[in-house]
């Protein structure tokens, strides 16, 4: 069985104005999943991720604490503990921490990242 508690996970962590940690929960790269990958992203207030898409993945963002702002191919909706969003390939999306608290969101993306993919596709820098 493989077993790990969020805390273990790896992550990336991003600075401002997209200061947020990304942690690795299931990966190919952690786990030696095939056909998913799960994490956790939490946007620290007054931050944002970037903007960006993926070419081929399926990503699904589940609201866990905090309050903000997610946006999919320029419609923007009020994003709040349990709230659900499908991105499908090649949307562009961001989530905006609107409130005070962290914004949590567990992730959710098949086929899975490639490390390397995962880092291009949330470079800020692009």
């Amino acid at each position: 069985m493989n077993i790990i508690h969020e805390s273990e996970a790896s992550g990336d962590q991003f600075e401002y104005p997209h200061k947020r940690i990304v942690r690795h929960i299931v990966a190919p790269w952690t786990m030696g999943s095939k056909n998913l990958w799960i994490g956790t992203s939490t946007v620290e207030p007054e931050n944002k991720t970037n903007s960006h898409a993926h070419d081929v993945n399926e990503e699904v963002f589940y609201c866990v604490s905090g309050e903000g702002k997610i946006i999919v191919d320029g419609e923007e909706k009020e994003y709040t503990p349990g709230t659900v969003v499908f991105c499908p390939p090649g949307s562009y999306h961001q989530i905006i921490n609107t409130g005070k608290e962290p914004l949590k969101s567990v992730c959710s993306v098949s086929p899975p990242f490639e490390q390397e993919q995962f880092n291009n596709d949330h470079d800020p820098n692009k």
